[in-house]
C-alpha cells in the first residue's frame, strides 16, 4: 500500500522570517547596485565628453580655426545658436554621427523626451539632404554643454596647448555648484547637485563635486569658479541671467564678435 507524505507548508512566522531576510538583503544590494550602475554612468559620459572635446579638438587642427557662431548658426533654417546645431557641425563632416554621445539614455531629461510619444527620437543629428540639423535632433534635451566660438585675432590652437574646458555635464551654475535634478527642475544637473564631469581640449576628463576657485582667470591669473573666465583672448561669457541653464556657452571679445 503506497502512503503519501503530507507536504508541510510554511507557517506564518517562517513566512515572515522569510520576507525579513529578503528585505534586509534587498536594503543591503541596492546600495551597492546603485553605487556600480552610478560608476558605469559616470564612466559612460566621461568617454561621451572625451569624443566631443577630441572632435573640436580635430575639427580646429583640420581647420586652423575654432568653431564660429555663423558656422553654428548657418546648421538651421532659423539660425539658432545652440548646441543642437553646434552637434550637427561636427556630424555634418563626420567627427561625431552618433546621437547617444549627446543625449545620454540615463539623463532623466533624455529618459522623459523619449517616453513622450508626441517626441519622436532622432536617429540621426545631421541631414545631408537639406545640409541642416535633423528635424528631430532640433529638439532634443542634450546631456552636454558646450561651445566655443572665434574672436578676430585669436589663436585658436592656444585651446590646444592648455588645460581649457571644452565641454562638461549639464547642470553647472555660475557659483560653481551643481543644479539638483528632479522632474520639476527642467534644467537640472544630470548628476544632480551631486557634482559633474568637464572635459578639456587635451581629452582628459574629470569629476568635479564642485569648481569653486577651480579655474584660473585667464585674464587675471586669479581663482574662479566660472568655466568662461579661463577662455584665453580677453573672452568674456555673453551671460543671460540663467546662462548656466543653456546648453550653449558662447564668448565675446574685443573688437566684438558676430554674437
Amino acid at each position: 500500500m503506497v502512503r503519501f507524505r503530507r507536504s508541510r507548508s510554511f507557517t506564518l512566522v517562517e513566512l515572515a522570517v522569510a520576507i525579513g531576510i529578503l528585505s534586509a538583503l534587498s536594503a543591503i544590494v541596492y546600495p551597492i547596485t546603485q553605487a556600480v550602475m552610478n560608476h558605469i554612468h559616470r564612466a559612460k559620459a566621461a568617454s561621451n565628453l572625451r569624443l566631443i572635446a577630441r572632435a573640436h579638438a580635430q575639427f580646429i587642427s583640420d581647420f586652423g580655426r575654432a568653431i564660429t557662431s555663423s558656422d553654428v548658426k548657418n546648421m538651421s533654417g532659423d539660425h539658432a545658436h545652440t548646441a543642437n546645431n553646434f552637434a550637427a557641425l561636427l556630424a555634418k563632416y563626420g567627427y561625431i554621427e552618433d546621437v547617444s554621445i549627446w543625449a545620454w539614455d540615463f539623463d532623466y531629461k533624455v529618459k522623459a523626451f523619449k517616453n513622450d510619444p508626441s517626441k519622436p527620437f532622432p536617429t540621426e543629428i545631421y541631414d545631408p539632404s537639406t545640409k541642416e540639423i535633423h528635424t528631430h535632433f532640433k529638439i532634443v534635451p542634450l546631456s552636454v554643454v558646450c561651445g566655443i566660438v572665434q574672436c578676430p585675432n585669436f589663436d585658436c590652437k592656444t585651446l590646444l596647448k592648455g588645460k581649457f574646458p571644452a565641454a562638461y555635464s549639464r547642470g553647472l551654475q555660475k557659483n560653481g555648484s551643481w543644479i539638483d535634478s528632479s522632474p520639476s527642475n527642467d534644467n537640472g544637473g544630470v548628476f544632480g547637485s551631486k557634482g559633474g564631469l568637464i572635459a578639456y581640449y587635451d581629452g582628459s576628463v574629470e569629476w568635479c563635486p564642485h569648481t569653486v576657485n577651480k579655474f584660473v582667470n585667464f585674464l587675471t591669473q586669479t581663482g574662479t569658479s566660472k568655466i568662461c573666465e579661463t577662455i584665453p583672448n580677453s573672452h568674456q561669457l555673453s551671460e543671460s541671467t540663467q546662462c548656466a541653464d543653456s546648453n550653449f556657452l558662447s564668448w565675446t571679445g574685443p573688437n566684438a564678435c558676430e554674437i
